[in-house]
């Protein structure tokens, strides 16, 4: 997904009224605010220490008033306010610093970082001392950009089949001097230290992206409910502002580089990669071990996974708003209409003692059909069944009585015991996909405990079934062992 910062690369001219607007972000107000660094430093250490996306109420208070503790024994007399004050101002419009969320997940409100927070929390990294500045590796990550850029920027099937030679030959050049040298050059302890800290900075910058995508989303939403709230608005209109939006979000450059990096992040074969390279690069003692006891690669797949959840269900929040302004606007149509009713009754009264002489005293436009909900009969079933021929069975088959026996005699679906299964293994995992679970807990009752996963995996939000990936998975049961072809389910831990 595109980084913040590529915005940069086209500058725009700045005038007075931009710069104001822009000191009037949240993250440079909170870098101006005398209570700057105190502010900086409990959310550093309440979410970021622990790569943490959400954190409950109470246990973030009472991390709050330690921290108020420990402030005030170091400075005597101040912050004067109490915990609860603090977390209610940086919730507020004048900070927004804080999102305090409701979910029928949990049982208490959980806080979540804003993008103005995240954002100064970056700009101080930024600012911290680096041991040093990985040149090398970023010079050959631009050059590796550039002849990426030129070599997919045409569909030449001949040049990129050149281009594809080329590699091979150069590939197997390296494999032949490797071969007859019996030697393989390897990266020195300051170059695999300079590529993990980029990859850190680039891990760090993308989660920052998908709150300010998700927060893009907000509002396009918050624009709908705006244009809906105008006096006189026509429904048509509204319906199409919103088709419009939301198509100009999902098909600008930000918008097709969020959906391809999340068909791309969804992958379980990703995954179960991912999970199999930062456990291999965790325990290489030449990269630094001060980098090394950052764990946020470790947990990235997971938060990412959770935060582009999110990014996608703004969507169906903008369709659920739509549904209900056009609810709103059909309400208010009834309205009018039993508005005109009760004026008809009034007139009716009004008449009533001297009524019109005529037998007709309304006309249609058309066809006078009259019609009343009561003018039809009563639906009514058969009184019996009957067949109106023979069963029969395509290709002369016959009913297979073992096979309905076999149906009846099907284990009962036990969810709970699946769901334990599933909380064991993300005891010790972020996510784990279905075909591991199964090979630490085997399917003893046969091709209804895989469905039961499924099961699982539609019901609950933070699992992830692929819909154009398959496993095949062996199953065992009393009619004997068969291989089942099922959609790669990933399981994932929810965010603390």
């Amino acid at each position: 997904m595109a980084s913040t910062k590529s915005a940069s690369q086209s500058i725009s001219p700045w005038d007075l009224a931009e710069t104001e607007r822009l000191l009037d972000h949240p993250a440079v107000r909170l870098l101006r605010s005398p209570n700057g660094a105190f502010t900086l430093t409990f959310l550093h250490r309440a979410f970021k220490e622990q790569h943490d996306i959400s954190v409950s109420e109470s246990h973030l208070r009472a991390r709050l008033e330690n921290f108020l503790e420990e402030s005030r024994a170091l400075q005597p007399g101040s912050y004067p306010r109490t915990a609860s004050d603090y977390l209610a101002a940086w919730c507020g419009d004048e900070q927004l610093l804080l999102k305090k969320l409701y979910s029928h997940q949990v049982e208490e409100p959980v806080f979540e970082l804003t993008s103005g927070a995240e954002r100064a929390m970056q700009w101080i990294e930024d600012l911290q001392a680096k041991p040093f500045i990985g040149a090398e590796s970023r010079l050959e990550l631009i050059l590796r950009n550039l002849e990426e850029i030129v070599l997919f920027s045409t569909p030449d099937v001949e040049k990129r089949i050149s281009v594809l030679r080329e590699q091979q030959l150069d590939i197997q050049a390296q494999i032949d001097v490797m071969l007859t040298s019996n030697m393989a050059v390897a990266y020195t302890p300051v170059q695999l230290t300079e590529r993990f800290a980029n990859a850190l900075d680039l891990a760090r910058g993308l989660t920052g992206d998908f709150r300010q995508l998700e927060e893009n989303f907000k509002e396009v939403a918050r624009s709908l409910a705006e244009s809906h709230a105008k006096p006189g608005v026509k429904k048509g209109r509204m319906v199409g502002q919103l088709l419009d939006t939301h198509a100009a979000i999902k098909d600008s450059p930000q918008g097709q580089s969020f959906y391809a990096f999340w068909n791309l992040l969804s992958s379980p074969e990703r995954q179960q990669r991912w999970r199999e390279l930062t456990r291999q690069v965790y325990r290489i003692e030449k990269i630094d071990s001060a980098l090394r006891s950052n764990r946020l690669l470790e947990r990235l797949s997971s938060l990412l996974l959770v935060e582009g959840e999110r990014v996608v269900r703004s969507n169906e929040r903008m369709a659920a708003t739509l549904r209900r302004a056009l609810e709103s606007a059909a309400s208010g149509e009834d309205q009018r209409l039993r508005e005109l009713i009760h004026e008809i009754q009034q007139a009716a009264i009004i008449v009533r003692n001297n009524p019109p002489s005529e037998d007709e005293f309304f006309d249609f436009a058309g066809p006078p059909v009259p019609f009343a909900n009561f003018s039809r009969s009563f639906w009514q079933p058969d009184a019996n069944g009957s067949l109106l021929d023979e069963f029969s069975f395509a290709s002369g088959a016959e009913l297979d009585r073992s096979i309905v026996d076999r149906f009846k005699n099907l284990a009962d679906l036990n969810l709970k015991r699946l769901r334990e299964h599933i909380r064991e293994c993300l005891s010790t995992h972020d996510s784990i996909l279905l075909s591991e679970i199964l090979r630490q807990f085997p399917a003893t009752d046969g091709a209804i405990e895989i469905i039961g996963y499924l099961v699982i995996a539609t019901q609950e939000d933070t699992h992830y079934v692929a819909r154009n990936q398959f496993a095949s998975i062996w199953v065992e049961d009393a009619a004997g062992r068969a291989s089942w072809r099922v959609p790669e389910v990933l399981f994932a831990r929810a965010g603390e």
